[in-house]
């Protein structure tokens, strides 16, 4: 997108970013709340995009790789249901899948800050995998309490921060700039 076609929907991008910030900032203020409603939306997304995934291999199944297509939809149904069906199994669930990942992404960034070494700011990489480990760590050392919150709170941080940004961006396509 270029510069103009931002500047003349500046304040849409305004709009967006007040959106986010007070999204982040509510998410922040109910953690929980927002923990449960991100794992129901994501077992509606499972449960529709299976169906969706089902209606139309049913319609191309004379097509190659039909029964993978149709298993795979079948998982995503089955997902989707026990999502809604079950959310603080969804919750427990979702909040060792991000723990896990917040581990495994901490070493791989510490044994890739540790590759790095000779340039310049690489650090930050090392700061980044100690910050995810501990992440991980204040996760599994209140477990399962934990799962009720930390959802909720880091979507909210990242909506916060989103928001925060796109109304910096608003900010500066307001000031004149020469290509």
């Amino acid at each position: 997108m270029d510069q103009e076609t931002l500047r003349s929907n500046r304040s849409l991008l305004l709009f967006e970013g007040i959106s986010f910030l007070v999204l982040g900032i509510l998410a922040i203020a109910l953690p929980g709340f927002f923990t449960f409603a991100f794992e129901q939306l994501l077992g509606w997304l499972f449960l529709f995009g299976g169906l969706i995934q089902a209606w139309r291999t049913f319609k191309t199944r004379h097509s190659p790789g039909t029964w993978a297509s149709a298993l795979a939809a079948l998982l995503a149904i089955v997902v989707g249901f026990l999502l809604l069906s079950r959310p603080m199994t969804g919750v427990l669930t979702l909040t060792i899948i991000l723990t896990i990942s917040f581990l495994v992404e901490g070493i791989l960034k510490i044994f890739m800050a540790a590759s790095m070494r000779e340039y310049i700011n690489w650090g930050w990489l090392l700061l980044s995998g100690i910050l995810a480990l501990a992440m991980a760590a204040i996760i599994y050392s209140g477990w399962p309490g934990t799962a009720l919150w930390v959802i909720g709170l880091l979507v909210g941080i990242n909506m916060l921060f989103f928001g925060y940004s796109l109304i910096i961006l608003y900010s500066a396509l307001g000031k004149e700039h020469n290509p």
